[in-house]
């Protein structure tokens, strides 16, 4: 049988915070059952959407760092990534040093930032990452996967405005989440992850439902034949949803799967957007 495939972005899509509910859990183990194969997809680093990937019982290759790097989530190893230039790293970090936000640069599984960011020194100190806080001056390190700039939603979207306009071209700049801002390698997204990862498959996948609720997932959702996005998304994301199901805090993630097994058994006509409220 030919594979169906059901990828989901993690954060306020999937689950909220660092467990996936019991019933979320369920849900999962109901698809797999009924021979769905799940996939995370997810702005992420792979130690820390690791307990996620296992909770929904996937196997296979996680797209990680939004897009930058699709890893095996067994051995840890990556299947294929795309570096930052460091010295457009430092380019990022030195535009965004004096705007009141947090700073994040992610390398191979581990994080650089300033003293003062406290709140990205706190999760990946107790997520068991890697940090190093000594930066007292815009650098980069010599891997770079992407830079995250972290605050509060008004100073991100100025934030956004200036480096789309300073990078065009050079990077893609795209929220992820309301508070967080991604730089990333030029051409670098989930959707573009997917595409390259089905193309290493001997045979395409029947079908692929994309499940995502922010900015970063776009290109994601854009790719699959279904896109399924919860109640409370961004504005454009709902825009191009076939399938909005109820938020994260209401176990959003297994109303959709209830309804795709219900759906593949009738393959009735999807009437853009079904609305699993």
């Amino acid at each position: 049988m030919a594979l169906k495939l059901l990828v989901t972005d993690i954060d306020e899509t999937l689950s909220r915070g660092e467990t996936v509910s019991p019933e979320v859990e369920l849900a999962c183990a109901r698809l797999r059952e009924n021979g769905w194969s799940l996939m995370v997809a997810t702005g992420r680093i792979l130690a820390t959407a690791i307990s996620h990937i296992r909770a929904i019982g996937s196997s296979l290759p996680a797209i990680v760092y939004d897009g930058g790097r699709v890893m095996d989530p067994l051995s840890g190893k990556a299947l294929y990534e795309t570096p930052m230039d460091p010295a457009l790293a430092l380019e990022i970090v030195s535009a965004g040093w004096h705007h009141p936000v947090e700073l994040q640069i992610i390398g191979d599984e581990r994080a650089f930032c300033r003293h003062s960011d406290v709140m990205t020194s706190d999760f990946f100190a107790a997520s068991g990452v890697p940090v190093d806080n000594t930066m007292e001056s815009p650098s980069s390190p010599s891997m770079v996967y992407r830079v995250i700039f972290h605050g509060v939603p008004g100073c991100i979207r100025t934030l956004q405005h200036e480096l789309k306009s300073r990078f065009s071209g050079r990077a893609e700049v795209v929220q992820a989440g309301g508070s967080f801002l991604d730089i990333l390698p030029a051409g670098v997204s989930k959707g573009a992850a997917l595409a390259s990862w089905i193309e290493t498959l001997p045979e395409r996948p029947e079908l692929v439902v994309a499940a995502g609720d922010h900015h970063n997932d776009l290109e994601l959702l854009a790719s699959a034949h279904i896109a399924a996005v919860p109640e409370d998304a961004a504005e454009e994301v709902l825009k191009v949803a076939h399938v909005i199901m109820p938020s994260v805090a209401r176990h959003g993630f297994a109303a959709l799967s209830d309804w795709l097994l219900e759906w593949e058994g009738s393959r009735y006509e999807i009437a853009s957007p079904v609305v699993l409220l």
